[in-house]
């Protein structure tokens, strides 16, 4: 039988094969409900406006968003792309990184329990002057049906029905709008992309005869104007209903054509702008007489 001092000195290795267990076991396992809870007031204080949050692995974003909602709003969460914002906050779990957000630089770096928080700045940031999005969720634009040198005017109302599609259905139609004949609009709304990402929008449906004309009334001045373009991808994959035409001008000057196949998903496009102020113009066009639920963002950049 062995000397208790050598039966302690033989355990030396146990214990640190079992330290060394435990350490990868708690490193791999998945935070509880507790863990998101107690990350929340310190993922809030770290927040900044206009630093969107990233969270990776992506499946964890909905617990994240359950326990911090306020550090997701939507234009940050349904951004049009990432180009737009200096700054993200990534939220790591079980070391994971956001492949989005792999080539940007580390600022500051902070442990929260079994999460990793992470200032990150964009080394591709263009700043947005304007965002053609949010001035039409205020309703600072003009909205008309055009066929032939004829317009007729679309009034903007504030408490539309509002509906969704459903299982398979349309898109959300938002409450505030503007209508036009047809029964069709112009309004903010939620599509998802290739990657079924949410894309926040205008979503434009063209009139069956005609085209759709949304004028800005006083953009500022910008080198260029970058857009996006869609339909929801789920239901327009398939690539029924043929493309869509969005062209824009600046007073009588084209600025520039984009053709849309539903099939492309979240599609980016740019015009150059030469960094003039005024007037845009966007005109949206379809080939076929049925209702397209069309969606596009613009920023001047």
């Amino acid at each position: 039988m062995l000397p208790r001092w050598q039966t302690l000195v033989a355990l030396v290795p146990l214990f640190g094969l079992t330290e060394l267990g435990l350490h990868q076991w708690f490193s791999s396992r998945a935070p509880a409900f507790e863990d998101y809870a107690a990350l929340a007031p310190q993922l809030l204080a770290l927040k900044k406006p206009g630093e969107p949050v990233v969270v990776a692995p992506r499946w964890a974003e909905p617990l994240v968003r359950q326990a911090a909602g306020t550090a997701f709003p939507l234009h940050e969460l349904a951004r049009a792309d990432d180009t737009g914002f200096r700054r993200f906050l990534e939220v790591s779990l079980l070391g994971a990184e956001a492949e989005a957000l792999a080539e940007f630089k580390l600022l500051e770096r902070r442990r929260v329990g079994p999460f990793e928080l992470r200032v990150r700045e964009n080394p591709r940031h263009e700043p947005i002057e304007f965002d053609f999005v949010a001035a039409a969720e205020r309703g600072d634009m003009q909205v008309f049906n055009e066929q032939g040198n004829a317009r007729s005017s679309c009034p903007w109302v504030e408490h539309a029905r509002a509906s969704t599609g459903g299982l398979h259905g349309h898109v959300t139609y938002p409450r505030r709008r503007f209508e036009c004949d047809g029964g069709r609009f112009v309004g903010v709304t939620l599509i998802e992309d290739q990657g079924y990402r949410p894309r926040r929008c205008v979503l434009a449906q063209p009139p069956a005869l005609g085209s759709l004309v949304i004028r800005f009334a006083a953009a500022p001045a910008s080198q260029r104007l970058v857009g996006w373009a869609g339909f929801s991808y789920f239901l327009g994959r398939d690539g029924n209903g043929g493309p869509i035409t969005l062209s824009a001008k600046a007073e009588t000057r084209q600025l520039g054509r984009h053709v849309h196949r539903p099939e492309h998903g979240w599609e980016r496009f740019a015009f150059d702008r030469a960094g003039e102020a005024g007037p845009v113009e966007l005109t949206v066009h379809s080939d076929t007489r049925e209702l397209r639920d069309f969606c596009f963002a613009l920023e001047a950049r």
